[in-house]
């Protein structure tokens, strides 16, 4: 890895963990980002307060994904179920954490689940989560956490994905505002030494982009050789 700019504003990084396996792509992918620019860690688990009013319900039914079999919702067996998964929630990220010599924190809430990771985020520099939750109809879509995450936080957003991988090319769209050339660094930080950089230079003509490949090159302290530039209007 590269040594990151002190420009750099990702400071604390705050992931969502489920138990499910988007989960765990999203702990890999913010312990990587983690140790690449020397942030903090922060995991937050939320016990979903809806699940747990379902399960008080009088006559609440579940079937069985194993045998298709329905039995009445148990709270107690619900709350049991609820802490187990943050204590796997919490074990996976201390793992993680232990393994990377990382900084981290974990936190277990209780309410909606979207409300409470936003609100748990909002002092943090980016969220990751899952594109998806556990629920089988959103396996392909986007879960309502993730939707909620991109239309109504306040911060950089993340979304991960079983079997996606932050290793390979990076892609960078470089317009010379601010925001871009952290961008730029970013991904200079987190690209292992021989991963190639593809910058895509927001220009209309030739001369501007010429402007703009000068500017995104003085970005960093010392030439890049792994920086190939691609101009698009």
């Amino acid at each position: 890895m590269n040594t990151p700019s002190r420009s750099l504003s990702i400071r604390r990084i705050v992931v969502a963990l489920d138990c499910s396996p988007h989960s765990r792509a999203s702990l890999d992918a913010a312990a990587a980002i983690a140790k690449a620019i020397n942030a903090e860690l922060s995991g937050i688990y939320v016990e979903d307060i809806n699940l747990l009013r379902i399960a008080d319900l009088p006559c609440d039914w579940q079937t069985e994904s194993s045998s298709a079999k329905e039995r009445q919702l148990d709270p107690l067996q619900v709350e049991r179920s609820l802490r187990m998964q943050a204590k796997e929630a919490s074990r996976m990220l201390g793992k993680a954490a232990m393994e990377l010599n990382l900084t981290h924190t974990f936190r277990t809430l209780r309410g909606l689940v979207s409300a409470e990771l936003l609100n748990a985020a909002l002092d943090s520099d980016l969220l990751v989560l899952g594109r998806a939750g556990k629920t089988p109809v959103c396996r392909r879509t986007l879960g309502t956490t993730a939707k909620k995450a991109i239309t109504e936080g306040q911060m950089n957003v993340l979304l991960m994905r079983k079997g996606f991988s932050l290793a390979g090319p990076l892609l960078v769209l470089f317009d010379g505002s601010e925001g871009s050339e952290t961008a730029l660094r970013t991904a200079q930080a987190l690209s292992a030494e021989r991963s190639v950089i593809h910058v895509l230079l927001l220009a209309n003509s030739p001369s501007s982009a010429a402007v703009l490949r000068k500017k995104a090159e003085a970005v960093t302290e010392v030439p890049d050789k792994r920086l190939e530039f691609h101009e698009i209007p």
